[in-house]
C-alpha cells in the first residue's frame, strides 16, 4: 500500500509537469524595482506549496528575480520593519500569523508561464513597484512590462500608473504614540500664563512712568517761572 501511494504521488506530479499538446513554456522575470524608497523596511518572499528546494523565506533584492520555485506553489511578499526584523530574527517570525508585517499575494507565476506554440512570446520582464500600505495589505502594482518575441517582432514596452487608493500610507503602521508625544513636546514649549506679564502690571507701570513724567514737567515749569521773577 505504501509503495502504491508513493507511485501514485510521483505519477501525479509527473502528469502535472507535462504540458498540454500545442503549448510550451515561456520565461518570466519579476523584480521589485523601488525598494530603495523604503529604506526602513525589509521585503521578504515566502513560498507555500508541495515542492520547495530553495531558500525560504528569502530576502528580496531589486536586482534578483522573484521565485516561487514550483508552479504549484504560492508566493507571498511580506513587508517587515527593519528594526523589528533585526530584533526578532527572520527565523523567529511566523509570517502567516504575525500581525506586524503587511503582505501581498503574488497572483502570477513569477518564474514562467504557458503559451500556445504559435504564440511568438518567449519572455516577459515585469517590474513591480510598491505603492504603499492599506490596512494590513502591501500595495504592489505592475509599473513596467517588457515582452520579447521570437519572430522578429520588436520588444513591446508597457508602463503603468500606480493605484489611487484613499487612505493609503507610506509606512507599515501609523505610530500614534509617537505623534502624541510629539504634540505634547510642542505644548511643553509654549509659554504658560505665569510666563506672560499681566495686563494689570503693564498698565500700572505705564501709568507710573506717565505720572512721573508730568510731575517733572510741572516742577521744571514752576522753577523756571520763579527764577525768572
Amino acid at each position: 500500500m505504501i509503495i502504491l501511494l508513493i507511485l501514485s504521488a510521483l505519477t501525479s506530479n509527473a502528469c502535472a509537469d507535462i504540458l498540454e499538446p500545442g503549448t510550451r513554456g515561456m520565461e518570466r522575470c519579476v523584480k521589485i524595482v523601488n525598494l530603495d524608497e523604503f529604506p526602513e523596511i525589509v521585503f521578504v518572499g515566502h513560498i507555500i506549496g508541495p515542492l520547495i528546494h530553495c531558500e525560504n523565506p528569502y530576502i528580496i533584492s531589486p536586482d534578483v528575480c522573484l521565485t516561487q520555485y514550483y508552479k504549484a506553489n504560492d508566493l507571498t511578499i511580506y513587508a517587515i520593519e527593519k528594526d523589528y526584523l533585526e530584533s526578532k530574527g527572520l527565523e523567529n517570525i511566523d509570517l502567516e500569523s504575525d500581525s506586524n508585517p503587511c503582505f501581498y499575494e503574488v497572483e502570477i507565476n513569477p518564474d514562467w508561464d504557458v503559451v500556445n506554440e504559435e504564440d511568438p512570446l518567449i519572455r516577459e520582464e515585469i517590474e513591480y513597484s510598491i505603492a504603499g500600505f492599506s490596512e494590513d495589505r502591501l500595495i504592489i502594482y505592475t509599473s513596467r512590462k517588457v515582452s520579447k518575441y521570437n519572430d522578429g517582432t520588436p520588444d513591446r514596452i508597457e508602463t503603468f500608473e500606480g493605484p489611487d487608493i484613499p487612505g493609503m500610507r507610506f509606512v507599515i503602521k501609523e505610530n500614534a504614540s509617537s505623534d502624541e508625544e510629539y504634540m505634547a513636546s510642542l505644548d511643553d514649549d509654549l509659554p504658560t500664563d505665569d510666563d506672560l506679564p499681566t495686563d494689570e502690571g503693564t498698565v500700572q507701570d505705564g501709568d507710573k512712568v506717565k505720572d512721573e513724567g508730568i510731575l517733572d514737567s510741572i516742577i521744571h515749569f514752576l522753577k523756571g517761572l520763579f527764577n525768572g521773577k
